[in-house]
């Protein structure tokens, strides 16, 4: 089986938790990206006894990625922050089956109606993790479930969507009440 992730190699992508899942499981993992923390990662590897299973591809010409989505059984999502998750919702979109970090932002990017379209665990437990992906890969209801919906996020995510929010963002805020103009440094009069 072959999990994969794009992100750079930095903490807060919490990529151990990732190779976490490798010892006792005859699973590979590919990350594509680079970043500060490569050395770390292959020495974690190493350390865990799991670095002939672990892939670093390095960066990927935006052509590619595709190609690479579409190697992989399982899309891990460890990150411990984001701000929106572009790599997984782009993986969701390419139909692989995600597991992310329970994350609120991640809950509703990776949303359609509701509906989620990733399995969300806590990272943190190595073990909760890896019953996701397996629960994943075994499951093919599930997966095929979540790729139905995975589909329709193209609709959420595109331009017209994105503009026509900025739009109601606008639209909003100008018919906000302007808030009293709050005294301020000024220049100083000497009179």
């Amino acid at each position: 089986m072959l999990l994969g992730d794009v992100a750079r190699f930095h903490p807060i992508k919490n990529l151990t938790a990732a190779i976490r899942l490798l010892p006792g499981r005859d699973w590979h993992l590919a990350l594509v990206g680079q970043g500060a923390q490569r050395e770390n990662l292959i020495e974690f590897a190493r350390s865990l006894g799991v670095l002939d299973r672990l892939h670093l591809v390095g960066e990927l010409p935006p052509s590619r990625v595709g190609d690479f989505l579409g190697a992989l059984d399982a899309f891990v999502f460890p990150s411990l922050d984001e701000t929106f998750g572009l790599a997984v919702v782009e993986a969701a979109q390419a139909g692989v089956p995600v597991v992310a970090n329970d994350l609120d932002v991640l809950r509703e990017v990776l949303a359609v109606d509701g509906a989620p379209c990733a399995l969300f665990v806590d990272v943190s437990d190595t073990e909760a993790f890896a019953r996701a992906v397996q629960r994943l890969i075994k499951d093919p209801d599930l997966r095929t479930q979540l790729r139905s919906r995975a589909a329709r996020l193209t609709n959420r995510y595109t331009l017209d969507a994105m503009v026509r929010c900025y739009a109601d963002l606008i639209e909003a805020l100008r018919r906000r009440p302007a808030s009293p103009a709050r005294p301020g440094p000024g220049p100083h009069h000497a009179g």
